[in-house]
């Protein structure tokens, strides 16, 4: 038997990983009847490195559990993940093949009506471009499952307080909440996906910050590092991203150069209202 820290040890996957998938119903480690630790005989490591190397392949987590419920879908469950790489793999090949057509160098002589028939005679042909605003809300719509922040009415003084503060939060939301262990640092579920939250105080009064114990978050299908590269521009926010579009497919002229730039300083003092009327940390 070992326990939490040598599982850590012999899989290399972290105490906070592992607590993850056995609420994800993953593993089923025995509990030691004298102290109620948890112990993970040989069968668990096995299964947790079977889990690593799954999620080294990005299969998705309900993927693995259907797996482990069901061995001989295994086989299945991989031939579709290739399939799923197969695709990425496509996107970014007609992606890098699509560049070496582009000979510009500035961006003045770079003609967006162009290319984009180009692109779209290559679409019909077979070709797959990636979509950037469909990926983009993909990722900011998973950046915001991931963490959320709000104000409640009470300043959640205590358990029974702030308890009530997030079951009101799902209810003016329409969400479904389950909440899993109360106190000052309560773990819930939301629509299905799992989060801690704690409480802070700005000058407006008590904020809740709630953050998802969820290793992926449910909403985006694609690369790692395309997320990141997604996630990357969602925190410069939404007209960041526009403006750079705009740069790469309208503008021709330093006019429009200007114009750009003055619609993002219009857009980031938005952005900048927005964030001092919400802000976290005082």
């Amino acid at each position: 038997m070992s326990n939490i820290k040598e599982a850590e040890e012999q899989t290399g996957i972290s105490r906070a990983n592992i607590r993850y998938y056995e609420k994800m119903g993953l593993l089923q480690p025995k509990r030691n009847e004298k102290n109620g630790y948890r112990e993970y005989r040989p069968e668990d490591i096995k299964r947790i490195l079977q889990i690593k190397i799954l999620r080294k392949l990005d299969v998705p987590i309900e993927e693995i559990k259907d797996t482990f419920d069901r061995p001989e879908m295994l086989g299945k469950v991989i031939q579709k993940q290739k399939e799923r790489l197969e695709k990425q793999r496509a996107e970014l090949t007609d992606a890098i093949d699509f560049c070496e057509e582009i000979k510009e160098e500035n961006l003045g002589e770079f003609d967006p009506q162009y290319y984009l028939k180009k692109m779209d005679e290559k679409e019909k042909k077979g070709a797959v471009f990636a979509d950037l605003l469909n990926d983009f809300k993909k990722v900011s719509k998973a950046e915001a499952e991931a963490r959320f922040s709000f104000r409640p009415d009470t300043m959640c003084m205590n358990p029974e307080e702030f308890e009530e503060a997030l079951l009101q939060y799902a209810s003016e939301k329409g969400m479904k909440i389950v909440i899993t262990k109360k106190g000052m640092y309560p773990e819930f579920t939301l629509d299905g996906i799992p989060y801690t939250a704690y409480r802070h105080f700005s000058r407006f009064g008590a904020m809740i910050e709630c953050e998802t114990t969820n290793a992926k978050t449910a909403g985006h299908e694609m690369s790692p590092k395309r997320y990141h590269m997604f996630k990357w521009l969602h925190r410069m926010e939404l007209p960041t991203f526009l403006l750079i579009l705009i740069l790469v497919l309208f503008v021709r002229s330093v006019e429009g150069f200007v114009l750009a730039m003055i619609f993002y300083a219009i857009c980031g003092i938005v952005a900048c209202s927005r964030y001092f009327d919400y802000t976290r940390n005082f």
